[in-house]
């Protein structure tokens, strides 16, 4: 036993090694190349171009983050067989699958911590850095938005998210397609689960209309709670088409939209883009593992090594394609996404249950 945890933190160790070198010359590489394109831009300050350089390195490890698990596996594995090590935990009597375990715990580790890091704003880097890019601050501040909530449509002249406010809030409540009543307020503030809007005018429209009926009636109130459960932050990200969610963002958004009977095909893709996609490495590491031959002299490992490269690019462009054609509706996510990753998870799951008893 003791053997056999020596050998798991040896290759384990190796193996994250050699991902964080891929995945910082990566993302550096990436960010370098991005910063000389704009040079002659306003960058100005060391501080400011420092900064600039840490988003678009953020966003580049975003990016490729699933790629430098695959590219670090390959590059562990043949350290392993050109220094022997590998052929000499085989005469040792570790199986391939005990081999392989070190690979498939980091991987899985590292993918997991990968999809948590979509629960922050490690999203909104490439936003950041546009924004220093073009010499401004991140616009929080949403204008003119016009939306529906349940019986509901709503004008709000300004929000402004980060402080849960709006100025200028007007609702219009329908019965049966026939409106009922009009709230209006220059000001509103979300806390809790609700709005509340301060010094609100109330005007109720009288259903059903005669003649010599009761006339519109207006109420004044210091203060009126209303739309229950519309946070700000979903408001902007969904009406206003929001490019960067966290994985929270695209599942209160997906059931703010169910709930409206309103399409979700974007924010499923995105969900999809964010918490499945990314095991696609972990299912290529362990087919890919198990693809390349124990020994240097009976295969080629440096064509080797590029044909597994070329196909791990291959596969990542077909996914982010797959991304990209899902979010204009064309296809179902299930039917592109979702399913690449699950019939490499078949995949992996094949291999490891027939080759590495072989």
């Amino acid at each position: 036993m003791g053997n056999a945890m020596r050998m798991f933190r040896y290759v384990a160790w190796i193996y994250l090694k050699y991902f964080f070198i891929i995945a910082f010359a990566l993302s550096f590489l990436f960010a370098g190349l991005d910063y000389l394109q704009h040079l002659g831009s306003k960058l100005n300050g060391f501080n400011i171009k420092v900064l600039y350089l840490f988003y678009k390195g953020s966003y580049a490890l975003d990016l490729l983050f699933p790629l430098a698990l695959v590219f670090a596996m390959i590059a562990a594995k043949v350290v392993l067989i050109r220094s022997n090590a590998l052929l000499s935990f085989y005469a040792l009597g570790y199986s391939k699958k005990q081999v392989l375990t070190p690979f498939i715990a980091v991987s899985f580790f590292l993918t997991l911590l990968y999809v948590g890091m979509h629960f922050s704003s490690f999203v909104d880097a490439d936003l950041s850095a546009r924004a220093l890019l073009h010499g401004k601050r991140v616009e929080n501040i949403k204008r003119n938005l016009f939306l529906k909530y349940n019986e509901s449509f709503i004008y709000i002249g300004q929000l402004v998210p980060a402080k849960k406010e709006a100025q200028d809030i007007r609702i219009y409540r329908m019965t049966e397609k026939e409106l009922v009543q009009m709230i209006y307020g220059q000001k509103a503030i979300f806390k809790g689960d609700r709005w509340i809007v301060k010094d609100a005018k109330i005007v109720f429209k009288p259903t059903p209309k005669k003649l010599g009926g009761k006339g519109f009636s207006v109420e004044h109130k210091e203060s009126y709670e209303t739309l229950f459960g519309f946070k700000p932050k979903i408001l902007t990200s969904v009406f206003q088409g929001k490019k960067y969610y966290t994985i929270q963002d695209a599942y209160e958004a997906f059931r703010l939209l169910a709930s409206q009977g309103l399409d979700t095909q974007r924010v499923r893709t995105l969900f999809y883009h964010m918490a499945v996609t990314p095991f696609f490495a972990l299912f290529l590491v362990i087919i890919f593992f198990l693809s390349i031959p124990p020994y240097a002299r009976s295969v080629n490992l440096l064509l080797t090594s590029f044909v597994l490269t070329g196909t791990t690019l291959f596969v990542w462009g077909i996914l982010y394609l797959l991304y990209r054609i899902s979010q204009t509706g064309v296809i179902l996510p299930e039917m592109g996404m979702v399913l690449i990753v699950f019939l490499l998870g078949i995949g992996a799951l094949y291999s490891y249950l027939v080759r590495t008893n072989r």
